[in-house]
């Protein structure tokens, strides 16, 4: 496992993130600043869009299953009723019916 020493290999990987993150391309230009490349970050996510995080909203990704698991869930209840209602009327007719 080897460790790195140092801040800047440190710094140098964050910075190299933070261009890959923005779209800006290696080149070998003079390294932009921690500033500059938060606002080409902004802008290509204004640009694309998605909120300043890069990210769609967690509402998109993951939406709510609230309106499904309702379905289900009523659907279940009248499949129940249903079912103790001609369960009762069978026994009814069974037990109760023309008794001799």
């Amino acid at each position: 496992m080897k460790e790195d020493s140092g801040s800047s290999s440190v710094w140098s990987r964050y910075v190299a993130a933070k261009k890959f993150a923005s779209g800006v391309a290696e080149t070998d230009e003079e390294p932009l600043t921690l500033e500059q490349l938060e606002a080409a970050i902004a802008q290509t996510a204004a640009s694309s869009g998605l909120p300043e995080i890069g990210l769609p909203p967690r509402s998109i990704v993951h939406p709510v299953k609230r309106s499904q698991l309702s379905r289900w869930f009523y659907l279940t209840l009248v499949v129940i009723f249903s079912g103790l209602v001609v369960g009762l009327v069978w026994w009814g007719r069974e037990h109760h019916s023309a008794v001799n």
